[in-house]
């Protein structure tokens, strides 16, 4: 959580972040990235978080799995939100993907998912992390930011676009 991002400070004092805007800085935004199958991607999702989470690759890409066999998190339009809670997680942690090409991801209406959100937050879940799922469905439910996450020429072009998203989002 780098930047000069606006957090809210309810509970206690510690910092949490108010908004998926809050989440989303340049390194938390990926395009370009490959994969073939959903397994595959939730595989390096859970790679590319375990850094900033300090989780284990192979606990976060089980917990991805474990959640998309109780329902898919693919929305429908193309778009999906994969998230898990995790105990010792304080904070919401956040990567916004375009991949290169859209995957089969059992998404509920069926179609290929090429635009993601991966959200891990604290379990039990707090009002934070809700509101940031909240937000981030709405985000990608949205035909307009979809078109124009799709559309971005580069991860800051999308980090503009997820800013301009989550302000709007939250207004």
């Amino acid at each position: 959580l780098a930047g000069n991002h606006m957090m809210s400070t309810r509970n206690v004092g510690v910092r949490v972040p108010a908004t998926i805007g809050d989440l989303m800085t340049r390194q938390t935004v990926i395009t370009n990235l490959r994969a073939t199958s959903k397994p595959q991607l939730l595989a390096e999702l859970a790679g590319r978080a375990m850094p900033a989470t300090k989780i284990d690759r192979l606990q976060i890409f089980r917990a991805l799995l474990d959640r998309e066999a109780v329902v898919s998190t693919g929305l429908g339009m193309g778009a999906a939100i994969p998230n898990a809670r995790f105990k010792g997680l304080r904070t919401p942690f956040a990567l916004f993907i375009r991949l290169a090409w859209p995957i089969d991801y059992n998404a509920l209406d069926g179609r290929p998912v090429d635009l993601l959100r991966l959200l891990l937050g604290p379990d039990p879940a707090n009002d934070a992390y809700l509101n940031i799922l909240v937000s981030a469905s709405r985000a990608l439910r949205d035909p307009t930011v979809r078109d124009r996450l799709r559309s971005g020429a580069d991860p800051r072009t999308v980090f503009a676009d997820l800013g301009e998203s989550a302000a709007t989002q939250s207004s």
